[in-house]
């Protein structure tokens, strides 16, 4: 990374979630280990991605943004569902909603997309799942599988992301 951009990281005006990681290093760092995933890893590339995003996101994520996660083992589903987008969002994270539906499944819609600018060429749109994917599992306690099912980055008003039980 060149000293000019070393400054324009230190001096992002966006709120990094990720402690002292920019959006921008971060983005150059991922883009590098995507493409390498889907050299490597082929048609199941992105699915082994998400899964292993959805494991170490959301507590990186929640610990950086400095949410106790202790306060969300003895809360009922429906109150993790109702208030982990809320604290999330009041911690500068991604404004998104959770859903439920009748079948078990579990719908989460946002609203902008933090990594537009790289998601086009880039799968990014991985990360954003691997999120959703993780939140899923801390709901749940149990190994979910997610499905995209449109996105900003790909021309959708929203992103929009459907995760149900892994199928055996």
């Amino acid at each position: 990374m060149e000293n000019s951009d070393e400054l324009a990281c230190e001096n992002v005006d966006t709120k990094c979630v990720m402690e002292h990681i920019c959006y921008k290093y971060a983005a150059m760092v991922m883009s590098g280990l995507i493409e390498s995933i889907d050299y490597f890893a082929g048609k199941q590339g992105h699915k082994v991605l998400r899964r292993i995003l959805s494991k170490k996101i959301p507590p990186e994520m929640m610990k950086a943004l400095g949410i106790d996660l202790s306060m969300m083992q003895n809360a009922t589903e429906q109150e993790k569902i109702d208030t982990l987008p809320k604290i999330i969002a009041s911690k500068g994270g991604p404004l998104f909603e959770i859903e439920k539906k009748d079948n078990g499944e579990y719908r989460f819609i946002l609203h902008e997309c933090h990594f537009l600018p790289y998601s086009k060429t880039k799968g990014f749109c991985n990360v954003t799942a691997g999120l959703m994917l993780g939140f899923a599992q801390m709901l749940t306690n149990e190994t979910m599988d997610i499905e995209e099912v449109q996105t900003i980055a790909h021309g959708g008003e929203q992103c929009e992301f459907i995760a149900r039980k892994k199928s055996d």
